[in-house]
């Protein structure tokens, strides 16, 4: 806590006053020493706050952060800062990387040839069979086991150089794998080398667009970005340049990115030598200094090549590049859409095989999603078969050049030997005449002694000789015999290999038609699940207005029967005896009107009520019944009068004297008989 509140404190006068640090340096002029002290122990303070913790030092203090990057991490906590700025400590890494060392990768024999190509002016790699080359061997080849799909590719050495400098073997291989899946730098280096495409279209554009006279210099003599930019970011400029201004590139990487940092450095550079480049005008001349170190050059440290680079921060931001992606990725779309459209030759039998076997039926415009789960599944399958056969393919491929570059050095050497001997033979026939004619001079009485010896070894000499050369002859013979039949295998290999890459293309085409026939029942299922809650909601909402009629109804019901019951307690006084009868029939003409009124103005209201009731019963249940065979697709046709009349219970006339009044009150054509 004590380090981080002391790096704010700085932080916060560096964005006041950038000069008040070189102020309070120059009070302490005359104690030099103690300046030097305390600027040491200000920097072994940050890098320790930025190897506990990176994220919080970066929010924190971003200005001092940058400040300390642009100078360089010190050599002592470089590889330790690494790793804390990639978050690359990995229990299970560390684990995999020693259970991968133990396993044989496929890629030995051209991992083992490109060792002695990589850094071979540096003291650690220079040696052949060396501490450096063993421990980048068993790097390279745990990293093939590893990820399978990528496997060895030129240039993966010289972005494991400058980890394995820095830091032991088991966390650069952390680091590396790091590197590669967290800073986009895989895609760089798999079968179809996407990332590396992007990223020369995205170096194209920015080109274009900030340094426009030297894109039009080098399109006018017909150089490219591909033929020097790519070993720039195959190997972060590992491959030309300074090993120190590589550390100081990884140093930015490592905190701002590995596609922003590339492009900044590559178009800083370049921008520097500028008029230079602009002055060559032959083909030659300039691929050579843009591809040598020549953009290096104009600098007199490293720390002008990161200060350029950083300086363009504003210019090529992360937003940049991901719309200049985008645009990639749209151009990539319609490319491959208008290649869809175009029609193959039927001389491809195998491709019209692959279609006619994985194509979907025709005749039905829509499939389950069972189908097509199935059909991805298998062209899944086969697309992964074809990978791992053109991967097979690649390798023998890459063996038979093996085994041709072998025969050609032996053929060569044999040639030299065939040479040498020819030389030797004139060299003998030159030194036997000069000794026949020392013997002429010096006597003639030993000349023929001399001459019999001189001859006699002479042809013996020569058969030999000649038996060695028809020897040599007969196995330049053979192995010109040999060559050929490779020559033969190696086109027989390309031709497999187009076959499988035109497969390859024609079920990747299937599977994107088919994902997109998916994606369109997917919708249209989403779209249907909708209608169905909808339905079942409204169905809810008409069933509780049914129970609530119901319950409406039962209550009317009971009203009735005790209505009913009343009536027939009413009715109960008329079979008493006569005399009470007399008596009634004594009272007053007056009240017994005014209770007929009322028990008529009663039961007219209840019987209102109830013809309500019902009438809403019977709507509800038709439009139940409406909406069952609406939803079960069941074809049932409802007459809503003839429901109505079996639902609604009609009313008979009462015999009674309320009965013919409320006959006589009431009209005929009710709602209920409508």
């Amino acid at each position: 806590m004590f380090i981080l509140a002391q790096i704010e404190r700085q932080n916060a006068l560096l964005e006041k006053d950038p000069k008040s640090i070189s102020l309070q340096a120059n009070e302490l002029k005359a104690q030099l020493s103690t300046v030097q002290q305390l600027k040491q122990q200000q920097d072994d303070d940050i890098w320790e706050a930025v190897i506990q913790d990176f994220d919080r030092v970066a929010m924190m203090t971003p200005h001092l952060l940058s400040v300390k990057l642009r100078a360089g991490i010190p050599p002592r906590v470089r590889g330790v800062c690494w790793q804390a700025m990639c978050k690359s400590a990995s229990l299970h890494l560390e684990t995999v990387y020693g259970q991968l060392c133990n396993e044989q990768s496929p890629h030995e024999r051209i991992i083992q040839r490109d060792l002695a190509r990589t850094f071979p002016c540096i003291d650690m790699f220079k040696q052949e069979n060396g501490a450096g080359q063993l421990a980048m061997r068993r790097v390279l080849e745990a990293y093939s086991l590893y990820d399978s799909e990528v496997g060895y590719c030129q240039g993966l050495a010289f972005l494991v150089g400058p980890l394995l400098m820095n830091m032991p073997e088991v966390q650069a291989f952390c680091v590396f794998v790091r590197l590669m899946e967290t800073y986009e730098m895989r895609p760089m280096f798999t079968l179809n080398m996407a990332g590396l495409q992007l990223r020369l279209y995205q170096f194209t554009s920015l080109l274009n667009e900030l340094l426009p006279d030297l894109a039009k210099h080098m399109n006018k003599h017909g150089v490219h970005a591909a033929m020097y930019a790519s070993q720039w970011f195959l190997t972060l400029f590992a491959y030309v340049f300074p090993i120190s201004l590589v550390q100081r590139i990884y140093d930015i990487v490592f905190a701002e990115g590995a596609a922003e940092t590339i492009m900044r450095v590559a178009i800083a550079m370049l921008r520097r030598s500028q008029d230079k480049i602009l002055q060559e005008t032959e083909f030659e001349d300039l691929l050579d200094h843009v591809t040598s170190r020549k953009l290096c050059e104009p600098y007199a440290d490293d720390t002008q090549v990161i200060d350029d680079a950083t300086s363009l921060s504003s210019v090529i931001t992360r937003a940049k590049m991901d719309s200049l992606a985008d645009q990639y990725n749209n151009n990539d779309k319609q490319s491959k859409f208008w290649k869809r459209k175009v029609k193959r030759s039927p001389s491809t039998s195998s491709t019209d095989s692959l279609k006619r076997t994985h194509s979907l039926p025709s005749t039905k415009k829509y499939v389950s999603l069972e189908t097509h789960e199935q059909e991805i599944q298998k062209l899944s399958w086969t697309l992964a078969q074809l990978n791992t056969k053109h991967q097979q393919t690649i390798n023998q491929l890459v063996e038979l050049k093996m085994d041709m570059q072998d025969v050609e050095s032996e053929r060569d050497a044999l040639k030299m030997t065939i040479m040498q001997v020819e030389k030797s033979k004139r060299y003998y026939a030159l030194s036997v005449s000069s000794s026949s004619c020392n013997s002429i001079v010096s006597s003639q009485t030993e000349f023929a002694f001399s001459d019999s010896t001189t001859m006699t070894s002479d042809d013996s000499n020569d058969e030999d000789l000649r038996t060695e050369l028809v020897r040599l002859k007969v196995e330049n013979f053979e192995l010109q015999q040999q060559c050929e039949k490779l020559t033969h295998e190696h086109e027989d290999m390309h031709v497999r290999l187009d076959m499988v890459n035109d497969g390859q293309m024609a079920l990747v085409d299937q599977l994107i038609t088919t994902k997109a026939d998916m994606d369109e029942l997917m919708k249209e299922k989403k779209q249907k699940d909708m209608e169905w809650l909808e339905a079942s909601n409204e169905n809810s909402q008409l069933k509780e207005q049914l129970s609530q009629l119901k319950s409406k109804l039962s209550q009317l019901m009971m009203d009735h029967t005790q209505m009913v019951r009343q009536d027939v307690t009413n009715r109960q006084p008329q079979e008493q005896p006569q005399q009470q009868r007399l008596i009634r029939r004594r009272r007053s003409t007056d009240d017994t009107c005014i209770d007929q009124a009322g028990a008529e103005l009663s039961d007219m209201f209840h019987i209102m009520r109830i013809r309500e009731l019902e009438r809403a019963l019977a709507e509800a249940k038709i439009r139940l019944v409406e909406y069952e065979s609406n939803h079960q697709d069941h074809p049932l046709l409802v007459d809503k009068k003839r429901s109505a009349s079996v639902d609604i219970r009609p009313v008979t006339r009462s015999s009674s004297i309320y009965g013919r009044v409320w006959h006589a009150i009431t009209p005929r054509s009710s709602t209920v008989d409508k």
